[in-house]
């Protein structure tokens, strides 16, 4: 069953380029999927592509320009104001807490603001029950976020996110200002987290090996759109696009043989549409067709591409 459905989302910006003259910035350009539940859907791609816009507009921080989003078909702006459907978990923990309030006043606010009924003793039980949950002491409740390590303050952020049981987590680089060893502890954390409370995720990163340990199905974003998208084994096996098998090339340990792929040129400027691929100015493949018109999504099965060299 697919608990989160986004179709042809498009996010564009305004943006001052003189005196009295603006200019629009395309940041995400046509993305469509689904979140099936109970699953972890990747995200990838480098930085300036587009994934955390997209995720601001999928939690209501950012309006959308066009598109829809769908919680198991209904609009989503319908739940914006139910936490136990949508959360999301930031990618740096420290300047998403106040730093003026104690952690545990931090984690239970969502829980008294919409659960008015609970007295302030039950919001301090169901903090401590949580930060237990996450891998801290009960005895933290009365800390600021100044007094802990960066994957301690990754964990408050998470038992803030989980505290009213949410049905869906949006992570948005959740663990990249981690050093190693605390990434895998505060991954180990989140898978345990989805299998005990059935969670579903957006799951995003550049990290393709933070990918490839958590998802189930990856989407590789360029240029704000998706131009491939695959179960995890599939995509490693076979990627398709060009884009993606430089960005698997580019990562250590993944995939079976280790390619040399050196990509020319930056990803195209985001102030005008692409009248064809938006990959074709770096693509060693690139045919005359790809400058003059845009491949979309296709494919066969749950693998699909957006390159006329695949033709479907």
């Amino acid at each position: 069953m697919n608990i989160l459905t986004a179709k042809n989302l498009n996010k564009s910006f305004s943006i001052k380029t003189g005196f009295a003259t603006k200019q629009d910035f395309f940041a995400v350009q046509n993305v469509s999927f689904q979140l099936k539940k109970g699953t972890c859907l990747g995200l990838v791609g480098e930085s300036g592509c587009g994934k955390s816009t997209l995720a601001k507009m999928l939690v209501g921080l950012l309006p959308k320009t066009g598109g829809e989003i769908l919680y198991q078909d209904k609009p989503i702006e319908d739940f914006f104001y139910h936490p136990h459907v949508l959360q999301m978990i930031f990618q740096d923990p420290f300047s998403s807490l106040n730093p003026r309030i104690c952690v545990g006043k931090s984690i239970g606010e969502p829980l008294k603001i919409n659960n008015a009924h609970l007295s302030r003793k039950d919001v301090q039980n169901a903090v401590e029950d949580i930060l237990q949950e996450v891998g801290l002491e009960k005895e933290y409740y009365y800390r600021y976020p100044h007094e802990f390590s960066g994957g301690q303050r990754q964990r408050i952020a998470i038992a803030r996110a989980i505290i009213t049981h949410p049905e869906i987590l949006v992570c948005d680089e959740a663990v990249s200002a981690l050093d190693a060893s605390h990434q895998a502890q505060v991954l180990n954390l989140l898978l345990d987290l989805k299998e005990k409370y059935g969670l579903s995720y957006l799951f995003i990163s550049h990290n393709l090996q933070v990918i490839s340990f958590m998802c189930d199905e990856i989407m590789v974003m360029y240029a704000g759109e998706i131009i491939e998208q695959a179960p995890r084994a599939v995509l490693f096996e076979n990627p398709l696009h060009p884009y993606t098998k430089a960005l698997i090339a580019s990562a250590p340990y993944i995939g079976k043989e280790k390619q040399n792929i050196v990509l020319q040129g930056e990803m195209p400027s985001l102030m005008q549409r692409q009248v064809g691929c938006s990959f074709a100015g770096r693509c060693p493949h690139a045919q005359a067709i790809c400058r003059q018109e845009k491949p979309y999504l296709k494919g066969e099965q749950e693998h699909k591409t957006a390159c006329h060299l695949f033709a479907h």
